[in-house]
């Protein structure tokens, strides 16, 4: 399972019913829903992975961590093309 990290210096802030959150990799600003903002806000403590993001959320949600998956997973390519986490090489995780 690969694992991403956030981005240092990354900003998210709550605009209307979306996240701003801007990337000092790219310069830009990108809008985000709710459950992007919320895995970037589990990255800011320490790397993961898709379970580990889930669980985080799952208790902080009392949710079921198998019903997010699909969310998680889906976001990953989101984060990555706005410059907003960064994929860490499975030699670089230890969970």
């Amino acid at each position: 399972m690969e694992g991403y990290g956030r981005v240092d210096g990354v900003l998210v802030e709550p605009v209307g019913h979306l996240w701003a959150a801007f990337s000092p990799t790219s310069g830009e600003t990108t809008l985000l829903n709710d459950e992007s903002a919320a895995i970037l806000e589990v990255l800011e403590s320490g790397a993961s992975d898709t379970p580990g993001v889930c669980a985080a959320l799952a208790q902080d949600g009392g949710l079921d961590s198998q019903s997010l998956f699909a969310a998680v997973a889906g976001g990953w390519p989101r984060l990555l093309e706005a410059g907003l986490v960064y994929r860490l090489s499975n030699a670089a995780v230890d969970w």
